[in-house]
């Protein structure tokens, strides 16, 4: 289902309402569909080198970070009917259990890393407020994190047009496992601390 969601997704990169897909496509993501808007934006500059990276990055960490506030808010006000199904979907409600005392003291670092990471964003986005962390610093922080993450991506994708995604699939298990155990080794970094 996901390899069809993924060719549904890439489809759309020829189309003429490409730049409005990537919106919605990266809003979506921040709070609940499964494919990342990475995967749009290598088939749009893989197809035509007209669309310029930097363009589509901004479009994508700006789409990205509205569907994060978008999502906060559904924490905030609607996690039982929304936000809970979507993360035991994901089979991470232990984690998001977790990530409240966290979020507290460090919302800035914790969403920042989690804007760069594999791990869905969304977990972080719709714990953010459940948890009601601080608003305006996981927006800076997403703003940040998501910026590193859209540029970096465009910019790879806009380099090396189609071979981007594979290099991109072929190193996401590498890339999971470096950000787990950072985000593990700076949880378990602050719980010891104290």
């Amino acid at each position: 289902m996901i390899k069809k969601m993924v060719t549904w997704v890439e489809k759309w990169a020829e189309h003429h309402h490409a730049k409005k897909a990537l919106a919605v496509v990266a809003f979506t993501e921040s709070s609940f569909f499964p494919i990342p808007p990475f995967v749009l934006i290598v088939a749009m500059l893989a197809i035509d080198k007209k669309h310029s990276w930097i363009r589509l990055a901004l479009i994508g960490m700006i789409s990205s970070v509205l569907g994060g506030v978008a999502a906060y808010f559904v924490g905030k006000f609607f996690y039982g009917y929304i936000g809970a199904p979507l993360v035991d979907f994901y089979g991470l409600t232990a984690e998001v259990e977790k990530l409240g005392t966290v979020f507290k003291d460090h919302v800035f670092m914790t969403i920042f890393i989690a804007s760069l990471s594999p791990i869905p964003y969304k977990v972080f986005t719709l714990s953010a407020g459940l948890f009601s962390v601080n608003l305006l610093a996981f927006i800076l922080a997403s703003i940040v994190g998501r910026s590193i993450r859209f540029f970096v991506v465009a910019y790879l994708a806009d380099r090396y047009g189609i071979h981007a995604k594979k290099f991109i699939l072929e190193k996401q298990k590498l890339f999971t496992i470096f950000f787990v155990t950072a985000i593990i080794g700076f949880i378990l970094y602050l719980f010891l601390r104290n």
